[in-house]
Formats: structure tokens, sequence, C-alpha cells
């Protein structure tokens, strides 16, 4: 009865988190227990723990419940301390139905606490962003905590996909709700095959910058744009992403043709006749 129960709690969460209430305002995340390195690991837990938070207070996330992680993960009969392999990391974000997953690590040198972060992408597999702060003695954690998710938020990148393809416009399932603005370029990306490295692992997965849109109408959670450039034909599924820098176009640049001055003998001086002996 209670394996039931337990079985019904993670199917209902689950559903939760697919639907459009919980899924599409923001990107879901969800932090693991954090390693820790010549501290304790109820510090290195309490730093995940403000970490959530402060990550749940930038309005831009929808932080999994720690508890619900932990129960999810026990049923699963997985660990999600001191995890460090990004393809793991992985999988547990599929498990836990969520698009970025956080690992970690906070270690101590002396009286300086060193908090390292790693984001994963789940569906790819691939890092998004490290990034790590330091800070004197346990009383500076929350301080250097709040500007390091500050600093994240500013980093990641704002993704979504294309949903509907018209010949008039596309349409992609970002929205006012995640920050887009008329106007705004997005870039176009294929996500292709699987990177492994030597010993097999998966480590992401190949990306191409296919093309470029404009939003040009926006709604709460999907937007409308218009396609400025492309190098193949756009389909479902296809990524959009904040454009940061610019696509290389096909055309070749017009050259210029250098007019031709006609050679005139105006401006020429006469030539004196020669003298006549």
């Amino acid at each position: 009865m209670k394996t039931y129960f337990s079985f019904l709690f993670i199917v209902l969460f689950l559903a939760l988190l697919q639907s459009p209430l919980f899924s599409q305002a923001k990107t879901a995340i969800a932090v693991l227990s954090f390693e820790a390195k010549n501290t304790s690991q109820e510090t290195a837990d309490a730093v995940s723990d403000i970490l959530s938070t402060e990550l749940f207070n930038t309005n831009r996330f929808q932080v999994i419940e720690r508890q619900a992680i932990s129960k999810m993960l026990e049923e699963q009969k997985l660990q999600m301390a001191g995890i460090t392999d990004m393809s793991r990391a992985a999988e547990i974000g599929k498990v836990l139905n969520v698009e970025k997953i956080m690992i970690g690590s906070v270690s101590k040198l002396g009286k300086t606490f060193i908090i390292n972060t790693r984001l994963v992408n789940v569906e790819t597999g691939a890092l998004d962003l490290a990034q790590n702060v330091k800070c004197i003695g346990e009383d500076g954690l929350p301080g250097a905590i709040a500007n390091l998710v500050a600093t994240i938020a500013q980093k990641i990148t704002v993704e979504g996909s294309i949903i509907k393809i018209t010949p008039k416009v596309i349409l992609i399932d970002l929205g006012k709700n995640h920050g887009v603005r008329p106007g705004q370029v997005l870039e176009v990306i294929r996500i292709g095959d699987v990177v492994t490295d030597l010993s097999g692992a998966i480590i992401g997965k190949t990306e191409d910058k296919i093309g470029l849109l404009q939003v040009i109408n926006i709604r709460k959670e999907y937007s409308e744009a218009k396609v400025l450039k492309s190098k193949i034909n756009f389909r479902l599924g296809d990524k959009v992403r904040l454009s940061t820098t610019p696509i290389e176009s096909n055309k070749k640049p017009k050259v210029k043709k250098k007019r031709s001055r006609k050679k005139t003998n105006d401006n020429k001086k006469p030539v004196a006749p020669p003298p006549v002996f």
C-alpha cells in the first residue's frame, strides 16, 4: 500500500511538471546536494538549500523542492549527493523531468570557502554554465551565494522551440512570461549527433546555427516570429535562443565596380613643335 501511494505521488508530481502552468512559464531546474570538500556535508547541504531559494527568488526558474527531489530519487534508488558526472546528472534530470540540473561542490581552504557550480542541460547532457564564488568564513556564504545566483541568472540563455510553421509566421513556445519582447532576434539551433568522450560517456550533442528569427507578436506563453535568415528549412522542435552573435549569411557581399574614367586631352599641356633649322 505504501509503495502504491509513493508511486501515485511520483505520477502526480510528473503530471504537474508537464502542465502548462508549471513548465512553460519558467525554466524547471533542480539543485542536487553539493559535494563537501574539507568541510561538513551539513554545510554543503545548507549551501544547496540557500542556492535553491535564491534561484527561486530571481523569478527566472521553477525550482523543484528539494524534499520532493529526495523522495523521487529514493523511490528510484538513486542518490543526489556528491554527483559530479554530467551524464549521470542528466539522467537524474530526466527522472525529475526538468530542463536544467545543478551540481557542484563546497570547498574550504583555510578560512576561505569556495562554491563551484555546474549547470547541465538535461536534453543534451552538455555543460551550459560553470561558475564559482569565494568568501571568508561561513558568515559570508549567504551573501556570496546571492552574488553567484545573480551572475548565473544573467548568463543563462533563454531557450525555447519552434512549435508551428506557417507560410507567414513561425510560432515559438517563448512569450511574455519568458522575458521575450517584440523586435528581439532569436537564433535557430538544430540539435545533432551525440558527442562522447574516449570512454564512451555522453558529454553533449552537436549544435548547428541554421537561421535567425525576429519576434513580431507576443502572447503570455508563445510568440510569432518572422524569418530573417535560414541556411536550411526549419522544422518543428528546432531550438530557439536569444541571439548574441549574428549568423553567417550565405549571400556573397556585393563588390562595387569601379567606374572607368575616360582619358581626355583637355588637361594636357600643349606640346611645343620641334625647332626648324
